[in-house]
This record gives structure tokens, sequence and C-alpha cells, in this order.
């Protein structure tokens, strides 16, 4: 339900309450779970410190499997802080543990996750392999959620290695899916994929369509940091595309006022200074008989 701040003060009375009974297995699943609560609070530090004592209090009482699943979500939260390596390892970790005790649905979460931090590094033959493992395991175990999250992530893995029509397939299949269970988060970000994957075809009319839908999905849904980046991807597509200057500084300060409410000042200072430089740009255009021919821009990568 995205509340995030009940959530917490929900896991902390759990975390206390076991520790008063001196239940160690049930205080550890309640810092798991405070772990990644205070990662969707963009509070990475602290998310860290809750999920490496989840894991160790698992070691300590020999609960193999979700000893797994800590190391899973640390992976996670270390990708966040870009500790990249030190993520790998995690879940490197996560995935063999649960390739120990047979828990293959657990074992795909981390094959995907392995995937995006493999992304990551630019090991792009590496993060497909893992992502299609992660897609056929969520297939096999009928676990339909998940297997729209790794077909999301292999989209992207295709479009970094230009294969963009595979790309497309691979990311609508992800949107039909979330529409289908009816999760409009999940099928938002799908949208916001969908657009960056037009553009990269040079379809650009459907770009805009699909990223306007994922950032009026994401503003809705209150997810910020994501709106932020749902904006910023729609003002480069309309660079991209030509569209008139003053579409695309809406979209940056869309993108600014976005990251602002999430607490990402550095991200908002960058959008913000996006949007100043088109409105500059924009004031000094000639008319638009005498503009000059221009190339389009390419997307990087």
């Amino acid at each position: 339900m995205r509340r995030f701040d009940d959530a917490l003060h929900a896991l902390e009375t759990a975390r206390d309450l076991h520790q008063q009974m001196g239940n160690t297995h049930s205080e550890a699943d309640a810092w798991n779970n405070l772990g990644t609560v205070l990662r969707d609070l963009r509070r990475f530090d602290d998310a860290l410190r809750a999920l490496e004592t989840a894991r160790n209090l698992h070691q300590q009482t020999g609960n193999t499997n979700d000893e797994a699943d800590a190391w899973n979500n640390l992976g996670t939260v270390l990708r966040d802080l870009r500790g990249f390596d030190d993520a790998l390892h995690a879940l490197e970790t996560a995935r063999n543990l649960h390739q120990q005790t047979g828990n293959t649905n657990d074992e795909a979460d981390a094959w995907n996750n392995l995937g995006t931090v493999l992304q990551d590094l630019r090991g792009f033959d590496d993060a497909l392999h893992a992502l299609e493992t992660a897609r056929n395991l969520h297939q096999q175990t009928g676990n339909t959620h998940s297997e729209a999250g790794a077909w999301n992530n292999l989209g992207r893995t295709l479009k970094e290695l230009r294969r963009f029509d595979e790309a497309l397939h691979a990311h609508q299949t992800a949107r039909n899916i979330y529409q289908q269970i009816g999760d409009t988060h999940g099928e938002a970000t799908a949208w916001n994929n969908l657009g960056t994957t037009y553009r990269g075809l040079g379809r650009f009319d459907e770009a805009v369509v699909a990223g306007k839908q994922a950032a009026a999905m994401l503003t809705a849904a209150k997810d910020w940091f994501r709106a932020g980046e749902a904006w910023g991807e729609l003002a480069t597509t309309l660079t991209t595309a030509g569209a008139d200057a003053a579409q695309v500084r809406e979209a940056w300060e869309q993108s600014a006022q976005a990251y602002t409410q999430a607490g990402a000042d550095e991200e908002a200072a960058a959008s913000r200074e996006h949007a100043n430089s088109t409105k500059s740009a924009e004031t000094q255009l000639p008319a638009a008989t005498d503009l000059p021919e221009t190339d389009t821009a390419s997307e990087p990568g």
C-alpha cells in the first residue's frame, strides 16, 4: 500500500516485542522486513544495518533459508549504494544457499537480482543468462508476478545489447502480465521501459505516449523517485523527437518536483539545471523558418 512510515512503526514494534520475548528467529524476520522498508524509504545505510543484523541472527539460529533471504535483500541494498562487487557476492551467496535448500522460487529471485547487478557491471551476456534463468524458474513455479519482473529486467539488458525488437517484446510481455494481475506500479515501470525502447527504435510518437503513461502512473502512485526518472526519460524522448522546447522544459520541471518530493536533492538539482538550460536555449532560438537542420541526438550505450 506504499504506507512506508506506518510499515516502519509496525515492524519496529514487532522487533522490540520479539526481543523482549527472546524469540531470536522472529526478531531476525522483523529485522529483515525492516530492511526492505528502509530501502523503500531510501534510507540505505539504515537498511544495510538492519539486513546485516537479520543475516547474523539467522546464521546464529541455523536458519539457512531465511539467511539466504537476508543475503538477497543485502545484495539489493548494496547495489543501491553502488557497491556492485559486494552486491554480486551477496546475491551469489543467496542463490547458492537457496539451491542448497531447494527453494526454487527464492533462487529465481536471486538470479533476477544477480542479472541487474551484472548489467550494472556491464556484463551483459552474463546478465542475460541470469535473467533468462530467473524467468524460466518463475515460469516453472507459477510465480507470474516475479516472472513479469524478470521479463522487465530482460528487456533492459536486451536494450543495452542494442537488440531493441527483442527488448520491446520483453517489455510488452511484462506490461501485459502486470495488467493481468492488476499491479499498476509494475505496469508503470514497464511503460517507462517501453518508452525508452521505442526511442531506441526511432518510434518517437509511441515513445512519448509510453513515457507520459509511465510518468502519470508513477506520480499517481506517489513513487516520487521513479516518477522523477520517468519525467526525465520523457524529457529526453521529447528532445530527441525534436519537440517544442516548452514541452521539454515542463517535463524536466516535473522531474525536479518529483525528485524533491522523494528527498533526492542531487537528482532534483540536475533536472532543474536541465529545465533552466532548456529555457535559456528556447529564448535564444531563431524564428522557426530560420532554424538550421540539426542532427538527431542518439541514446548513449
